[in-house]
């Protein structure tokens, strides 16, 4: 996928909330048929259009495996459609920010920061019980309607139009979330869905704790309306208490873990990308755990200590607000270059440096002790060691690299890396004769 329209998706949901919406849903969901008149319908046909949207700009993960799970377990606790323009569908979206949400079209669009979060067939379920409620209950009508003479009808990111055009009065609020109440009635009624279904509904408060952890003391790195909610916790105690006297069901951890392997893998590499490592790092210690013999999670396990350059490890939770909020700005202001140049400037941030240097070196070679063909952790090696101004040792795990990986996407950045280390090789050997 393109990056250009991944970042469009990343910020949407942040460009939104800055915006604001005027939403503000009177009263609960109908679960009953609602006539709609044409102004919805315009709705109900942009909501339509925008799977062609995010088909054409290369923003559906399209993986067959974890499109087929998501289907088939979507399918298999929605409510019989109470209207001809309800049509249950669901597609997953390559966007690492933990997020999910329903059009009042019935489709629902799953991201694939969400599903790097989950656990279990069960905790998917819960999701996209929660999420079948706002459909079934019409709440994007029911907010279109609250808000139809103050909504926002147009988004622009970059220039270039979100959804190719101006967005349909009402799509923003089923993108961001709901009023508080209305995410509330769609906890207590996923609750019931599951109970009536295979599932335990145990998963629901599990959903909500998973969610309300903040790896990055930023809280939240991208809003949405399943991150950013200061009431999330409320929300686990809430649910928690519903189904205290529900059954507990066994959850069923596989297919579902290797299913959604791949999927975990890429969403880690787009944490380190997005400069997210602590977020990297703390999903793929699970990772870990589950597929000891794998050298690719110790591979990003390297790459996410690579990219905590001068940071110390945080507890979010003993963090102000005030710090979580200068955290943010900093983060949106500055490049990872910038952040890491000041960090170097203090004695705290070198020290940082150098154990989270030391840390990725000691991952890189447990994944070659697993597979020492295992070309990119030798890359990871260069990256460390050119760092730490150990160019011979930079340059023989560059070599390395491109001999192993020769059609690699990267090869020629690294080739470009070898040459400059070999270069001041050369230079630091006439030096010395």
């Amino acid at each position: 996928m393109r990056t250009t329209s991944r970042n469009r998706a990343l910020a949407l949901g942040a460009l939104a909330a800055l915006l604001g919406t005027a939403a503000s849903a009177l009263g609960g969901g109908h679960y009953a048929a609602v006539p709609i008149d044409d102004d919805e319908q315009h709705l109900i046909d942009s909501a339509n259009d925008l799977a062609d949207y995010f088909a054409t700009h290369s923003l559906l993960y399209a993986d067959e495996p974890v499109l087929s799970l998501v289907r088939r377990v979507g399918h298999s606790i929605r409510p019989q459609p109470t209207d001809d323009y309800i049509e249950y569908e669901f597609f997953v979206l390559r966007d690492p920010s933990p997020n999910a949400f329903a059009l009042p079209n019935g489709h629902v669009y799953v991201h694939t920061g969400m599903l790097a979060r989950l656990r279990d067939e069960d905790q998917l379920a819960a999701l996209l019980a929660h999420e079948l409620n706002h459909v079934a209950g019409h709440h994007g009508i029911v907010d279109h309607r609250a808000s139809k003479k103050t909504a926002i009808t147009g988004m622009v990111l970059g220039g270039v139009s979100v959804w190719g055009g101006l967005i349909a009065v009402g799509l923003q609020t089923s993108v961001l979330g709901f009023s508080r109440e209305l995410e509330q009635e769609a906890d207590d009624r996923a609750a019931q869905v599951l109970l009536a279904s295979r599932y335990d509904p145990h998963a629901l408060p599990e959903l909500l704790d998973i969610l309300g952890q903040d790896y990055e003391g930023l809280d939240p790195r991208v809003p949405t309306i399943w991150s950013t909610h200061p009431e999330i916790q409320a929300r686990a105690q809430k649910s928690r208490a519903l189904v205290t006297a529900m059954p507990h069901r066994e959850h069923q951890a596989e297919p579902f873990d290797s299913t959604v392997l791949r999927l975990r893998m890429l969403t880690i590499q787009d944490y380190v990308q997005y400069d997210y490592p602590r977020t990297a790092i703390a999903l793929v210690e699970s990772l870990i755990e589950r597929y000891p013999s794998d050298p690719q999670p110790l591979q990003l396990l390297g790459d996410g200590w690579q990219g905590m350059g001068g940071l110390a490890p945080v507890d979010p939770s003993a963090l102000t607000t005030s710090d979580k909020k200068h955290n943010r700005r900093d983060h949106a202001k500055k490049t990872r270059e910038q952040r890491l140049a000041e960090q170097l400037e203090t004695e705290e941030g070198q020290t940082s440096y150098r154990e989270n240097l030391a840390r990725a070196e000691d991952a890189y070679r447990r994944a070659l002790a697993l597979d020492p063909t295992f070309a990119t952790a030798y890359r990871g090696l260069g990256e460390v060691y050119e760092q730490q101004k150990r160019d011979r040792e930079a340059a023989e795990a560059y070599l390395t690299y491109v001999r192993s990986a020769p059609d690699a996407p990267d090869r020629p950045i690294v080739v470009s890396r070898l040459k400059s280390v070999a270069a001041r090789l050369k230079e630091s050997n006439s030096d010395r004769s």
